[in-house]
């Protein structure tokens, strides 16, 4: 016990008093994914059997905090979030909806998603200052789910980020990427942001 207390004062005494670069925002997210819908078809001795799923794709909407690591004068920047983001309830839609005998199992309710994710800023052109046209990338997971459907998730994405004074910075990113969960399905995002930058 008085090893671990030692070490752990020891540790803090290492740990700069001062954050010396990076920043805080908060952040929007809207966009789509892909869900997969299985149904099932009652044949003439009353057995249901299951048809051939198909994808569909359903909007999602979120928002939450961003942690930048980095100077503001940077081109690289890590950017790490934490968000809440539903996924809409499920519907049958297409030629299916139209007709047919069929049972669906579906998720009739929107989802509740904790999202956690980490991943680069790179500036393209322009500057980190003032205008600058940016790539992104992340990788994370859908660590908390309310149907404990949980999925790791990744995106590649491109937006530009404007500074306003030498502390405030807005950013708008548009993504494409996979969630995976037993398969892959795809995701498209937009996310628009505020930072208070430190340095």
């Amino acid at each position: 016990m008085r090893f671990s207390l030692a070490a752990l004062l020891g540790c803090a005494l290492l740990l700069p008093g001062t954050a010396m670069a990076g920043g805080l925002g908060v952040l929007g997210m809207g966009g789509l994914h892909a869900d997969r819908l299985y149904y099932y078809a009652e044949d003439e001795s009353g057995v249901l059997t299951q048809q051939a799923p198909y994808n569909q794709l359903n909007p999602n909407f979120g928002g939450g905090l961003e942690l930048v690591l980095g100077d503001k004068d940077d081109k690289i920047l890590g950017v790490f979030r934490a968000y809440y983001m539903q996924d809409a309830a499920q519907t049958v839609t297409g030629p299916l909806a139209d007709g047919g005998d069929y049972v669906f199992n579906i998720r009739t309710v929107p989802r509740d998603v904790g999202m956690l994710s980490g991943g680069i800023q790179w500036g393209i052109v322009g500057d980190p200052t003032g205008l600058q046209f940016i790539l992104t990338s992340n990788i994370g997971s859908g660590f908390f789910t309310s149907d404990f459907t949980e999925f790791i998730d990744a995106e590649l994405g491109a937006g530009m980020s404007y500074m306003f004074n030498r502390k405030i910075q807005i950013h708008a990113e548009v993504t494409g990427g996979v969630r995976y969960r037993k398969r892959v399905y795809h995701t498209e995002n937009l996310y628009l942001g505020v930072r208070y930058l430190f340095d």
